[in-house]
């Protein structure tokens, strides 16, 4: 089992599981190791040692239950808890928690191991409150005595009966360990910082040493790692970290693997984290580095064997033979074909089949299977899968034909019926034309349903998903937001890491970069759910796959909650596009237009400039100093030296007041507005909508005339507890009418004073799961769609959106968004800035007019080539193109006339189109050159992100640009021109990059 991905079910099961403390040990510390599978302990709620807070206490079980002992731990609400103390167990290491309990509806419940870290869980409810169930995860627990606390969180928890500690792994899984290696072994090898370091005997390190010191770019390498053979092992790091921190890990000079590991208990303990990483046969190494940070100190690795029976998909993948044709229809281009068992669709461009006796479908595109075993699934108080029905029902009566925003074409629904179950829809629709399908699922009953788990598509068997190119085999994991520095990953589909740091948000590319040949898919519907990708891949092949609405994660969509459940008679998924392509790219840029298509980007109205917005924005130049006099000489500086000189776009230019807008009065903000109009220019403004930056609830809101406070209009849970802060802000509920007054207070200001540009921001608060005032509202996107549909109301169309944090989806109520966070200006922030660019270029003229690469702060480089790097990145980026610094500053004044000014790459910003990225095998990192073709012209941008002189080789076929043919290449920024044809080279000075144009003879 991967240690990463059940990392938080370990310390729930931890602390539910040792909630009755009459403890049986099965094997005492120091006799016989227990077997995986064995229960090491099992503990009564009524155990005497059990402490209880609160309303909580042992209470009489109903006998028809059949509770142990014939008690439970009960009445655990208002702010109760209950711990278990002096837990025995023979060694350290992860366990299964096993917790017997009574909960007749669904509750949440908090634990915290050893004075550690609080979590919240939600176990399933149990099917009423006189049956009893069980709930499995795993925990990591310390040799010897251990507590484990676990409380409601100030609502309601459910009736624990006992818990059983199990070994974790299944008896006879085999899991040998094949080497044990210390830190402090010789053949290791040490960089930077990082070096030997005695080990503080009380934490018992193995030998007294351990690997210390790894920060500021050092590393431990072990090197010699030898195992039996090629495969999956586990490695078991055993490690100090009285904090948060993470580490890097590449495995025999490949791809680096940024982990998570919890925290220990202090500096004075010792814990162990598992994941699983894929060796050769013979000698290996293993890097563990700190990129640049701070990373855990290390005592040993440990290397075991895999485990055979992990639940790993079977190889049988094939759908099964459907039969002979028993009648076939036309559609436009598409042909529905009826077999003996099943069906089979197909536009010309791509064949689905489904098997209606096994239940499963397959999906091939000219006449290559790419994906097959593909079934449904949804969560009810089980889950169902679209398999296990007994009946797979198709009419060719009930085909239908549509025509709605991607297209003409046809509706197919297979409906799986079974008796006492709800029925199941399957529904694909099929476009004329398209290289892409649209399926969806389905759940209706004559009761009311309720789930927050729908999955359209899952695949569980071994090489589910071949794209059929193998040499640099790629899935794409997209960040739901652009909040906390968060970067996309283009990982190596051989992936065993599978946490949540792994569940692409929204969609993935599962592709090939050397042919790029790759799947695509994604949702197009952006009304209810958050959805998610989780995978799994080895050989080159997926061989798990799930596509489902319900997707939440604290550290990718900042939920403390789990996704809100959608209840009605008819239940419906998220709708998710499925294409296949021969260059990935293209399949990104049509995923997105088929988004807009349904969802089309916010257009311009009421004079608003249709162009990329050029201009200055304070936040890089004086962040929390914002003054009227500051705003004052740049409008002027702007006047005197830089509008004039190309840098508008049709006489238009922004200057815009970010947060801290509000360091100035009333008047002073309609001065300075006024000013910035006498001088030509548009002003613009900043507010956040979805936060409450205070800590008063008593406080009045704005514009509600004292009617709410913000204990009112911050978001709750269903217990009424305020979810806590994200970023330092507290989450306002969007469909609360107090946040609409606020709103309205604000912004009615900003267009009486002419403001004419608003950057909104922290707007994923507004998506957060909780219990929303309009009971209508069931999930965190629902209030979202309606407090953005609000602001776009309030705003009237009368200024220009830029959204800042904010997710990718939905995303019909901006005119750009942010691909990244905040950019500072450095050389290390431009190349993060460009690395979302890599693969999130496609939003920028699909779903959103423009991609906003955040501000050039050009000082804050350090030196001039840097500072035209970061004016190189804006301009590919799509492009949102605000300077930020400060025009006091002679530095500042010096390159801002020299780089704001050149009417060449200036041109390029405002022709508003994204560059692609030439490569996609970069991991986290950004690629170093990106290409455009515009009309029939070709723009190249290469990048050199060290501070070292490199060589960059141009492999012209590659980017796209024609090889064989004459070309005259200018630098945009010199204006000098060559004649060439075929590759060649770019010599880059430290930080310095490249634009040009090409132009083909």
């Amino acid at each position: 089992m991967s240690f990463t991905k059940s990392m938080k079910a370990l310390s729930l099961m931890a602390a539910i599981l040792l909630t009755g403390l009459t403890t049986t040990m099965v094997n005492a510390v120091g006799g016989e190791q227990p077997a995986p599978g064995e229960i090491v302990a099992s503990i009564e709620a009524e155990a005497s040692a059990n402490t209880f807070t609160g309303n909580a206490g042992v209470r009489d079980c109903n006998p028809v239950i059949g509770c142990s002992g014939g008690k439970k731990a009960g009445d655990l609400w208002g702010g109760s808890s209950m711990q278990f103390n002096n837990v025995e167990l023979p060694a350290e290491g992860v366990y299964t928690l096993k917790m017997h309990y009574i909960s007749g509806d669904p509750r949440p419940i908090t634990v915290t191991v050893n004075n550690g870290e609080a979590e919240t869980y939600s176990p399933p409810k149990t099917a009423n409150w006189d049956t009893l169930g069980a709930f499995e995860f795993e925990v990591l627990l310390k040799q010897g005595s251990n507590t484990i606390k676990f409380d409601d969180n100030g609502g309601w928890a459910p009736d624990v009966d006992k818990i059983e500690l199990i070994v974790t792994g299944d008896p006879g899984d085999g899991g040998e360990i094949i080497s044990s290696i210390e830190a402090e072994a010789p053949a290791n090898t040490f960089t930077g910082n990082a070096g030997v370091r005695d080990c503080n005997p009380v934490i018992g390190c193995s030998g007294g040493k351990k690997a210390g010191d790894l920060w500021g770019g050092s590393s431990v390498q072990f090197n010699n790692v030898e195992v039996p053979s090629a495969g999956t092992y586990t490695l078991k790091m055993f490690y100090i970290s009285g904090d948060p921190r993470p580490i890097t890990v590449t495995v025999n000079g490949g791809e680096a693997e940024p982990l998570s590991p919890p925290k220990t208990a202090n500096w004075d303990t010792l814990g162990a984290f598992e994941f699983e990483v894929l060796l050769k046969q013979g000698a290996n190494t293993i890097k563990f580095d700190d990129n640049g940070g701070w990373s855990p100190d290390i005592d040993k690795i440990e290397l075991i064997s895999a485990d055979p029976s992990t639940g790993e998909p079977d190889n049988d993948g094939d759908i099964g033979d459907i039969g002979g044709q028993v009648s076939s229809s036309k559609y436009g281009s598409a042909v529905v074909t009826e077999h003996q068992k099943g069906v089979s669709i197909s536009n010309g461009v791509y064949t689905i089949t489904y098997n209606t006796e096994s239940g499963l479908s397959a999906y091939a595109w000219n006449g290559k299977t790419v994906a097959t075993g593909v079934y449904s699934s949804v969560q009810l108080d089980e889950t169902l899968t679209s398999k296990q029905y007994a009946e797979h029902l198709f009419s060719m009566n009930g085909v239908k034909k549509i025509h709605d925003a991607h297209g003409k074409g046809i509706e197919i629904t297979i409906e799986n019926k079974q008796a006492g179950l709800p029925t199941m829809s399957q529904i694909y629709r099929v476009y004329d034309g398209k290289t892409y399908f649209l399926v969806s699922q389905q759940l209706s009953g004559s009761t009311e349903l309720s789930t927050n788990d729908m999955a359209p598509i899952v695949i569980q068997s071994r090489g589910g998903v071949d794209i059929g190119s193998y040499s640099d085999n790629r899935v794409l994991i997209t960040p739901y937001d652009n909040d906390s520095w968060s970067r996309y990953q283009a990982r190596t589909i051989n992936t065993f890491l599978n946490s949540n740091n792994y569940i692409s948000s929204e969609l993935t590319a599962i592709y090939d970069n050397d042919s790029r040949n790759g799947l695509v898919i994604g949702s197009v519907t952006h009304d209810t759910w958050k959805t998610g990708v989780y995978w799994s891949g080895s050989h080159d092949r997926l061989n798990k796959l799930k596509v489902y609405g319900g997707f939440t994660s604290p550290t990718s969509t900042h939920d403390t909650l789990p996704h809100g459940k959608i209840s009605g008679k008819t239940l419906t998924s998220p709708q998710i596009f499925v294409g296949y392509y021969t260059d990935y790219r293209d399949g990104l840029e049509g995923f997105g237009q088929a988004n807009a298509e349904v969802a089309p980007p916010l257009d311009f109205e009421h004079g608003v400039p249709k162009g990329v917005p050029v201009g200055w924005n304070s936040w890089g130049a004086y962040d929390s100093h914002l003054s009227y006099e500051k705003v004052v000489d740049v409008s002027n500086f702007f006047k005197e030296h830089i509008q004039n000189a190309s840098f508008n776009n049709k006489g238009n230019i922004y200057i815009n007041l970010d947060s801290y807008w509000d360091n100035m009065t009333s008047q002073q903000l309609k001065d300075v507005a006024a000013l910035i109009k006498k001088n030509g220019q548009k002003p613009g403004i900043y507010y956040s909508p979805f936060v409450y930056w205070g800590n008063n609830m008593s406080q009045p809101v704005e514009g509600t005339n004292g009617q709410y406070t913000y204990g009112d209009l911050v978001l709750k849970d269903e217990n009424g507890n305020i979810l806590p802060t994200v970023d330092g802000a507290y989450a306002i509920d969007p469909t609360h009418p107090a946040a609409k007054q606020r709103i309205d207070y604000y912004f009615q200001q900003f267009k009486d004073y002419g403001f004419e540009y608003i950057k909104i921001d922290f707007l994923s608060h507004g998506s957060f799961e909780g219990k929303h005032y309009d009971s209508s509202v069931q999930t965190g996107i629902q209030a979202y769609n309606q407090g953005m549909a609000y602001v776009n109301k309030a705003l009237e169309g009368k200024m220009f959106i830029s959204a800042s944090i904010a997710p990718i989806f939905p995303s019909q109520y901006a005119h750009a968004r942010r691909i990244s966070c905040d950019v500072d200006g450095t050389l290390g922030q431009t190349e993060y800035q460009l690395s979302n660019l890599t693969y999130g270029w496609w939003q920028n003229g699909t779903i959103y007019r423009f991609t906003d690469p955040d501000y050039m702060a050009l000082v804050k480089g350090g030196s001039l080539a840097a500072a035209q790097t970061r004016v190189n990145a804006a301009a590919i980026s799509g492009t949102v193109y605000l300077n930020s610094d400060d025009v006091n500053n002679p530095v500042a004044q010096e390159y801002m006339k020299t780089l704001l000014t050149n009417p060449r790459v200036n041109a390029v910003a405002l022709i508003g189109k994204a560059f692609t990225p030439v490569e996609g095998n970069t991991g986290t990192n950004a690629a170093d050159q990106f290409v455009l073709k515009d009309k029939q012209d070709f723009y190249l941008a290469v990048f050199n992100y060290t501070q070292e002189n490199v060589v960059k080789t141009i492999d012209l076929a590659r980017a796209g640009i024609p090889s064989d043919s004459k070309l005259t290449v200018t630098d945009l920024w010199t204006n000098a021109s060559r004649e060439m044809n075929g590759p060649f080279t770019v010599s880059l000075c430290a930080a310095q990059s490249m634009l040009y144009k090409i132009t083909v003879k």
